[in-house]
């Protein structure tokens, strides 16, 4: 199972989706952001507020509601951010129930490294307490937000197999070309005659299709030539301003991962962007979600673009 990267606007949805379905004529209950919780799990929420008053609380798909009508875990995270910082609980959230001596307060972060489980493991990424004062030590020992570098390694992949498609289908046109010369019944005929006229067709048909190979095999060796130099940008307010996280990758296409090879971010403000960048933006902020445009990038979401160097 692993580790899961929540998105925020996904935990937002969600949310969205739960308290629209909470009546105002329900019980009283103990309630952090409008949502329905255990008890002990709202103090711990407001025990992560003393440490940092911004944090924000939601639901997701993977966290499931309590026959009580109550949540036992929820995100942390915050408005800026892409990705959730961490997940919180409390219960059992032990392997085996015959091992644990009862609820504990949990967190679950990408950072943690739970040697007692193996890696595939949820709880491998989870770090459990048996009161509140050690609970909050793991929340300030494990809250962090995610990295340029990191969001940017998200949807790395998207962008890159957006432009090996269209190198693949580039050289997919120059086989199908090429191999429509050497199906072709006027082969031999035609061959042995260039020898004999001086390259004078037969067939007009088949000279059309080996001008279609030459025209086909230009393209295909274009897009070979070519280089994927991409700038990750993502668009973020910071104490009302709008400012840009922009990270150079070079050669793309020749990797599969950028974790290890970039660890220069470049903030900008959004009046000082460059205008190269700053106009491909504006056009990807044209299109959908996940759209590719050649020549110009990749739209992630409103705010996170990979823009073609």
């Amino acid at each position: 199972m692993g580790y899961s990267h929540v998105r925020v606007d996904a935990i937002e949805g969600a949310t969205k989706a739960v308290l629209t379905q909470i009546a105002e004529g329900d019980p009283p209950v103990t309630k952090v952001d409008g949502i329905p919780v255990l008890p002990k799990l709202a103090r711990f929420c407001a025990e992560i507020r003393k440490v940092n008053r911004h944090v924000k609380f939601g639901v997701g798909k993977r966290i499931q509601r309590l026959s009580s009508g109550m949540y036992a875990d929820l995100y942390v995270y915050m408005d800026e951010h892409i990705y959730a910082m961490m997940k919180i609980g409390y219960g059992d959230h032990s392997v085996n129930t015959n091992d644990i001596t009862g609820s504990k307060f949990v967190v679950y972060a990408r950072v943690i490294a739970n040697e007692k489980f193996k890696e595939e493991r949820l709880q491998y990424y989870m770090a459990a307490a048996d009161n509140i004062e050690r609970a909050i030590r793991n929340v300030k020992k494990y809250m962090r937000p995610y990295s340029p570098i990191e969001c940017a390694a998200m949807s790395f992949e998207a962008v890159r197999s957006k432009f090996s498609l269209i190198l693949s289908n580039a050289s997919a046109e120059m086989l199908s070309a090429r191999h429509k010369v050497f199906e072709s019944a006027h082969l031999r005929h035609e061959m042995f005659h260039m020898l004999d006229v001086g390259y004078e067709f037969l067939s007009e048909d088949f000279k059309n299709i080996i001008v279609n190979w030459r025209e086909a095999y230009r393209e295909d060796q274009a897009n070979k030539a070519r280089a994927l130099h991409l700038y990750y940008v993502n668009v973020r307010i910071h104490r009302e301003e709008m400012m840009c996280d922009v990270i150079e990758v070079l050669d793309a296409h020749k990797h599969y991962t950028i974790k290890d090879r970039v660890n220069v971010v470049t903030t900008y403000k959004m009046g000082e962007l460059p205008d190269n960048i700053a106009g491909s933006i504006a056009t990807l902020s044209m299109v959908e979600n996940n759209h590719y445009v050649d020549g110009v990038g990749l739209r992630v979401d409103s705010a996170t673009f990979w823009v073609q160097r």
